[in-house]
């Protein structure tokens, strides 16, 4: 009897964590952004001692204008 109850909320746990996360919803804006991407190569990693280092739009320019694929790393103690 222990072993059909731990099974049960084993499939309970495992059914509800599948659904927790919804799909994502790709608008029409999303997908010709992704194709046009397919034509750069190149990727920028922005790094900063502080978070108040951030050029915020230097990364934006990089990201929506060049479409490069971007990253900013923060350096803190």
């Amino acid at each position: 009897m222990m072993k059909k109850s731990t099974l049960f909320l084993l499939l309970v746990v495992c059914g509800l964590a599948s659904v927790a996360q919804a799909p994502a919803v790709y608008t029409s804006s999303d997908i010709f952004l992704g194709i046009k991407k397919l034509k750069v190569l190149g990727s920028v990693l922005y790094m900063a001692a502080h978070p108040d280092d951030e050029n915020t739009r230097l990364l934006a320019y990089l990201s929506k204008e060049r479409l490069y694929r971007t990253g900013y790393l923060s350096l803190t103690r």
